[in-house]
């Protein structure tokens, strides 16, 4: 049983949209499985915001690691989608808001590589979008901020 202090948020997106990243600049205590610098099971990282305590989980983006998106997804309170702005929407984007959607699930939109693209993130969703550049930590607090609004 988790204390009600605590917050579960999940770190979604495509390969190589900058998960990882993101989610080593929303947490200084962090522990990653991977294989050749990319991400097999999980990232996960704490930190306290607002007095809160707020675990992150970060998911493999490569299509033959589906199930453990929703393995690592069981029991979320929100999740953010990090997208690579400069390649816009992917079809695991894509199907990603459609489950979050399906449940319900608060989110924000990562809209991520802004250095590389800074065009307006063209997406169907009513999930707020920011823009990030997650190696410079751009954007990256403000997002999470936005989410644990949402959530309250």
């Amino acid at each position: 049983m988790r204390h009600n202090k605590e917050t579960k948020i999940v770190v979604l997106g495509a390969y190589n949209s900058g998960k990882t990243t993101t989610l080593e600049q929303i947490c200084h205590n962090r522990a990653k499985v991977e294989y050749n610098g990319t991400t097999t099971a999980l990232d996960y990282g704490n930190t306290m915001i607002n007095g809160k305590k707020v675990h992150f989980f970060g998911t493999p983006g490569q299509d033959r690691f589906r199930f453990m998106r929703r393995i690592v997804s069981e029991g979320l309170d929100g999740a953010i989608l990090v997208v690579d702005n400069s390649k816009g929407i992917t079809s695991t984007d894509q199907e990603i808001m459609g489950r979050l959607e399906q449940f319900n699930i608060p989110y924000v939109i990562f809209a991520n590589k802004q250095d590389l693209n800074s065009d307006n993130l063209d997406t169907d969703s009513d999930a707020p979008v920011i823009p990030t550049i997650a190696q410079d930590g751009d954007g990256v607090m403000e997002g999470v901020e936005t989410l644990l609004e949402i959530l309250q």
